[in-house]
């Protein structure tokens, strides 16, 4: 069963695609050019209840090529805008379907240093005791 239920997801109806392979470009173009005003793809293992989790992921396309498409998180929060190959292997990355160095390199360098807007100006850690033994 899954953890938690989300019940306002930023482009509904949820689009979910059941797959151990990963996604094609094309298959993601598709969506997109079907839905204009955004999607959010729940990215799922074919195997398991029916009712189970998956990898989500929110993008909006910018313009009819889908060179710029906008990536969200589930607080409709922009977090990334990539051309659609590169949201393809993002895709496939962040759920498991193909490792990419590309991706792999943007998480590390871009997306895992994104600060949400409700968190602190600074990630800087507060001082301690173990300051003092430098």
């Amino acid at each position: 069963m899954p953890k938690k239920k989300f019940e306002d997801i930023p482009f509904s109806p949820l689009v979910s695609i059941d797959t151990d392979t990963p996604i094609s470009i094309d298959q993601v173009s598709n969506i997109l050019r079907e839905r204009q005003k955004g999607a959010s793809i729940c990215i799922r293992s074919t195997e398991g209840h029916t009712n189970r989790g998956g990898y989500f992921f929110h993008v909006l396309p910018k313009d009819s090529d889908l060179s710029k498409c906008e990536l969200y998180n589930f607080e409709k929060t922009l977090v990334a805008t990539l051309p659609v190959e590169q949201i393809t292997l993002f895709i496939n990355h962040c759920s498991g379907l193909e490792f990419n160095e590309w991706v792999f390199q943007f998480c590390q360098s871009v997306i895992n240093f994104r600060l949400d807007p409700d968190e602190p100006e600074s990630a800087e850690l507060e001082s301690t005791e173990f300051d003092s033994l430098e």
